[in-house]
C-alpha cells in the first residue's frame, strides 16, 4: 500500500461510509489482502523456510525487515518483523536455537486467516464457535485462542469483548461475540 492508496482511502471514506448500509465498514474492508496465513504457509513462508533476515529479505523483496522485541509464551524474544509501507505486517518468531521458525504472527491489516478472517473482525462475524477456543495464557491471558476452521495449525486470537470476568475463564458467548480478532498465528506443521 502506498501513500497514494492511503490518501485515496481517507478521501473516499465519507463516501464509502454513506454507501455501506448495514455492513460494518472497517479498514480491512477496503485494504486488500497481501498475505494469507493458511495450513501450508504464512504468505511466502513455508515450514521449511529457514529463520534468517537474508531469507526473509528474499521472500519479501519490497518490504522492510527489522528486529523487534516481543512477548510470546516463553517470555521476551527478538523477532524478525515484516513492514510494508511503514506498517507492521507479520512477526516471525524463532524457535529455540534460532535456525527455524516457531510461529508467524499476522499483525497487520493486509493479512488474512485461512477463511478470510481479518484483524478487527468480530468473533460473531468470523463464524467461529466458542467450542473451538481455549482461554489464553501468558501474553494472551483472558483472550480466546481459537483453532481456525480447516487449519489446525492456525490460531485466531480474539479479545474478550469487554467482559470483566476472570482472565482464567473464556468469556461467555454474549461477550465473546463482540470480541475483536487481534492476532492470527501460524505454526509450521512439520512432517517427519
Amino acid at each position: 500500500m502506498t501513500f497514494r492508496r492511503i490518501s485515496a482511502f481517507l478521501l473516499l471514506l465519507p463516501l464509502l461510509t454513506a454507501c455501506a448500509g448495514d455492513e460494518e465498514l472497517s479498514a480491512t474492508s477496503v485494504i486488500p489482502v497481501s498475505y494469507t496465513l493458511s495450513t501450508s504457509a504464512a504468505g511466502p513462508i513455508t515450514p521449511d523456510t529457514a529463520y534468517s533476515a537474508a531469507t526473509f529479505r528474499k521472500l519479501f523483496p519490497n518490504e522492510r525487515i527489522d528486529v523487534i522485541s516481543t512477548a510470546d509464551e516463553d517470555g521476551v524474544v527478538n523477532a524478525l518483523t515484516v513492514f510494508a509501507d511503514g506498517l507492521q505486517v507479520m512477526m516471525i518468531i524463532p524457535a529455540s536455537g534460532g535456525k527455524t521458525i516457531k510461529a508467524v504472527h499476522g499483525s497487520g491489516l493486509a493479512v488474512a486467516g485461512p477463511n478470510g478472517e481479518r484483524l478487527g473482525m468480530t468473533f460473531r462475524r468470523s463464524g467461529m464457535s466458542r467450542d473451538d477456543c481455549d482461554v489464553g495464557t501468558g501474553p494472551w491471558l483472558g483472550m480466546a485462542v481459537c483453532t481456525a476452521r480447516n487449519a489446525p495449525n492456525v490460531y485466531l486470537v480474539f479479545d474478550n469483548g469487554g467482559w470483566n470476568g476472570s482472565p482464567n475463564e473464556l468469556a461467555p458467548s454474549s461477550s465473546l461475540a463482540e470480541g475483536k480478532l487481534r492476532r492470527i498465528v501460524w505454526v509450521p506443521a512439520r512432517t517427519g
